[in-house]
């Protein structure tokens, strides 16, 4: 540890650094301290801290291999999909992946959990994403099997037959609680329309999370659907039905779903392969057009139909991934911590979704180039995003990969978070809880900057050009990059065998109504998340990168 600290003390002060301007001297101090954080981590893990949980000292074991990768991913695809996959041949919702599976109520009714509100059927877009991401990058046909015999069936189905299958024509909904979805053009399903995608759908087979937290006995779901158990004794809060609501986010979600799998089956060989390839253009014209009534253009919605259907125009709509602006920090940590508004509260992201969808769209737009510029904007908030929940451990560092609950918010204030850790902030008096979501989506995000920092050498010092001054040296960044991702790895490996499942959120306290605790609820977008950061991993260990396996180029 003692080596460690010295090791630290090489790296010059920030007022020794000429030509760094006032907010260049804050960038180099917080990058240092986020580096010294992960020094830290490594000395501690040594020392055998006994004061973290087991998984926490993961990391300090070497990165997965490529064999350890291929053998991680497979194991998260076969729980969730055992778990969370519904697979009654009976029922129209066959195909779907639930988002929460209690484990203490596994076989039982209530295992399942939707909230009306939340995102189930986003869940089980990434998740379909990760599928595509882990056949790209082992060639096992048991993820494109996933896809083809479950998910997509489940999803074309919504997406060119929702006509058919769902109506606003009657509203179950407990009266008055509509929440704005009568009159917001986003939210309201509007009669009967192709390319709706509810935010839930079941059969009496999950429970309301939302009608837990009500203690008055009303038998309405929560908010505008159709519930077929209106009328009749529901204690259990079954959700029999199916949603009238849906979101500009969920059409992201979809988006990027029907996106990646056009382009996996396009050109495929197989008959079969392309009319599903077919039918997948089809809904991705049938979610553009849907949108165009609720909301307007959506890039990623627009990015789907570009490909899909060879749409120049909508191509043309896509923000440039050549853009200047992308060479300007502008991550939520730049925001919070060297660009904060006085007594402006700036919140700690609980996704890294826009750094997905920016990532995506930009490379529909190049034709599966990477400009530089969007290589750069990929690896600046890879590496500072993760800086804000470290700032926040204050007393003990975070482990890789690991970030924010994102149902339990986190917030800057003038710089500095509201709170830290050791203040105890967080349900019954422990550190606020972490989750998931966030830590597992960035690290999806610090494969492709590592992809981008080997295909572009010297990309990180071009911000020079533009008198922007790196912080950290370009070999710092990816060492920075390579231990959130590839030690992250090794902390979400460690944690999934302790727990034995992914869970939403740890130390996260009851959910909503106190029915359930988000530490016993698996969760389907950990998993998914997962399974592509590791396939981004295995990609990099083996010299390959994303855009080109996405595109077919060699």
């Amino acid at each position: 540890m003692q080596f460690i600290m010295r090791r630290f003390y090489f790296f010059p002060r920030a007022e020794s650094r000429p030509g760094l301007s006032g907010v260049g001297r804050c960038c180099y101090a917080a990058t240092m301290k986020f580096l010294m954080a992960y020094l830290v981590l490594a000395g501690a893990a040594l020392a055998g801290d006994a004061a973290a949980p087991a998984w926490a000292d993961a990391a300090r074991r070497s990165s997965l291999t490529a064999a350890e990768t291929r053998a991680f991913m497979k194991s998260l695809a076969q729980f969730a999909v055992t778990h969370h996959l519904k697979t009654n041949a009976a029922s129209a919702q066959c195909g779907m992946m639930y988002e929460y599976w209690d484990h203490t109520r596994a076989g039982k009714l209530g295992e399942f959990i939707q909230g009306e509100g939340l995102d189930t059927m986003h869940d089980g877009a990434w998740f379909a994403v990760a599928m595509v991401n882990a056949y790209r990058a082992t060639g096992d046909v048991f993820y494109k099997e996933i896809l083809t015999r479950w998910q997509l069936p489940f999803y074309l189905k919504m997406l060119n037959h929702g006509d058919e299958l769902f109506t606003a024509e009657r509203n179950d909904g407990r009266p008055g609680d509509d929440r704005g979805w009568r009159t917001s053009k986003e939210w309201l399903l509007q009669g009967r329309e192709k390319g709706f995608v509810p935010y839930w759908w079941d059969d009496g087979a999950s429970v309301s999370l939302d009608m837990f937290a009500r203690k008055d006995g009303d038998r309405h779901v929560n908010f505008a659907a159709r519930n077929e158990l209106a009328d009749q004794p529901n204690p259990e809060h079954r959700l029999s039905g199916y949603s009238h609501g849906s979101s500009n986010h969920m059409a992201q979600d979809l988006a990027l779903m029907l996106e990646q799998t056009w382009l996996l089956f396009h050109d495929s060989s197989d008959p079969a392969e392309r009319k599903l390839a077919a039918e997948i253009a089809e809904a991705a014209k049938n979610l553009h057009d849907c949108r165009m009534r609720h909301f307007g253009h959506i890039p990623m919605v627009c990015a789907a139909l570009a490909l899909t259907g060879g749409e120049k125009l909508e191509l043309a709509r896509l923000p440039d991934p050549s853009s200047a602006n992308y060479w300007i920090p502008d991550s939520h940590y730049f925001r919070a911590v060297h660009a904060c508004k006085p007594g402006v509260k700036m919140p700690v992201p609980g996704f890294a979704d826009d750094q997905q969808y920016r990532w995506y769209h930009g490379l529909a737009r190049s034709g599966g180039q990477l400009p530089a510029p969007l290589a750069f904007k990929t690896i600046y908030d890879a590496f500072t995003e993760p800086m804000l929940y470290r700032i926040y451990c204050d007393d003990e560092p975070a482990p890789p990969g690991i970030g924010v609950f994102d149902l339990h918010p986190y917030y800057f204030l003038d710089g500095k978070p509201l709170d830290v850790r050791s203040q105890r902030k967080g349900p019954g008096g422990k550190p606020r809880p972490t989750g998931s979501r966030f830590g597992p989506q960035n690290m999806v995000c610090c494969g492709w900057a590592l992809q981008a920092l080997r295909a572009q050498p010297g990309l990180w010092g071009q911000r020079q050009t533009e008198k922007l001054l790196p912080v950290a040296t370009e070999a710092e960044v990816k060492s920075a990059l390579e231990r959130e991702l590839g030690g992250g790895l090794r902390t979400w490996e460690a944690l999934f065998k302790q727990y034995g499942y992914i869970p939403t959120g740890i130390g996260a306290g009851a959910a909503v109504g106190g029915h359930y605790q988000w530490e016993d609820l698996s969760d389907t977008g950990g998993y998914a998340h997962l399974i592509s950061a590791a396939a981004q991993w295995l990609l990099y260990l083996e010299h390959r990168a994303d855009w080109a396996t996405q595109f077919g180029k060699k």
